[in-house]
């Protein structure tokens, strides 16, 4: 994983904060809400196209993580347990939208029809106007689920191949294979919609400025499976 997924809180400082919490004091799961929301609404809203979606999520995904936190075993990053858990909630997310849809329209799901978002993440070398954004973010909901989400772990959010391969439980040579045709579909989607990429490889993301809900964490104990 690059270093853009480190924060300004130290793994001691981190290993601290979640043996306060651990210990009962609920409260102090704002600061770890505060240093990663951005990062886990951001992944979201590139697999799942909605911010509303992408919002409901994140906070399932945190009230996951604070529930389970006793259980937290730190053979990993704080972070990197959540977002694994932030993506396998979208996953779960994807794959009920889907059979909803391929039930109602006899058929399987249509990303094209999806509305982009403006705050959505883009590759910053065609970064413009808000308009070109919104196409950005409508190409990406153009690619399937799968294509979408490697194109997010690796160009969006950085993951490291090896990263990716334990999260899709599949080998690095697939992962790899799959990001280069993901990224040359996107290319293809992209140049019919009369965008360019600069370096037509990988993307690069722009900081989305998300401010967390307010949750309260003092009500339920972190000691809940």
């Amino acid at each position: 994983m690059d270093s853009s997924l480190n924060t300004a809180t130290s793994q001691p400082e981190e290993a601290a904060l979640i043996d306060c919490i651990v210990s009962g004091q609920n409260s102090k799961f704002e600061v770890l809400v505060g240093n990663y929301h951005r990062r886990i609404y951001s992944m979201l809203l590139g697999m799942l196209g909605n911010p509303h979606d992408a919002e409901d999520v994140t906070q399932v995904a945190f009230l996951t993580a604070y529930r389970k936190l006793a259980h937290f075993e730190r053979r990993s990053s704080f972070y990197t347990w959540l977002h694994r858990i932030a993506f396998n909630a979208a996953i779960d997310l994807q794959r009920k939208k889907k059979r909803s849809k391929s039930h109602f329209a006899g058929g399987g799901m249509d990303l094209s029809t999806e509305s982009a978002d403006p705050m959505m993440e883009t590759p910053s070398s065609i970064l413009a106007t808000k308009e070109t954004v919104s196409q950005v973010q409508l190409a990406l909901t153009r690619l399937d689920t799968e294509r979408r989400n490697i194109i997010v772990l690796r160009d969006l959010q950085g993951l490291d191949y090896a990263d990716i391969a334990s999260m899709l439980d599949i080998p690095i040579g697939t992962v790899r294979s799959r990001l280069h045709r993901a990224r040359i579909e996107l290319r293809e989607i992209m140049n019919v919609m009369g965008l360019s990429h600069s370096n037509g490889d990988e993307l690069q993301s722009e900081s989305i400025p998300a401010e967390p809900r307010a949750v309260a964490f003092d009500g339920a104990s972190s000691h809940d499976a």
